[in-house]
């Protein structure tokens, strides 16, 4: 088995792709708050919606990296170092979205 940086099926070049655009936003993200001078606590769209839908939008990004890097390991057999390190953050953003769900329906403590 032969391990390369760069992915060679076109869902590993997906999810490097989305791995990438997952980081330009974390940049605009920054970039959008310390424009605003982080006075927002929470941001999401109603309150801020430029800067909601660009933290929204990197999850997203986040996530389907991970699900395309998955599907190009599982039945392309990709095997390049990029996909397998897209792979986790993925999974880490989606657990903590599930979490923050989660305790968003039990609600705070008493």
């Amino acid at each position: 088995m032969r391990y390369s940086f760069l992915p060679k099926t076109s869902k590993g070049k997906w999810s490097v792709s989305l791995f990438i655009i997952f980081f330009i936003l974390s940049l605009v993200g920054t970039f959008i708050s310390s424009y605003l001078g982080n006075t927002i606590e929470y941001p999401n769209p109603i309150n801020s919606p430029f800067l909601g839908t660009v933290i929204y939008l990197r999850f997203l990004a986040a996530i389907m990296s991970s699900l395309m890097g998955l599907i190009a390991i599982k039945k392309d057999h990709e095997r390049s170092i990029s996909v397998y390190l897209s792979v986790p953050l993925g999974i880490l953003f989606f657990a903590v979205i599930v979490i923050f769900l989660i305790a968003n329906l039990i609600g705070p403590p008493n």
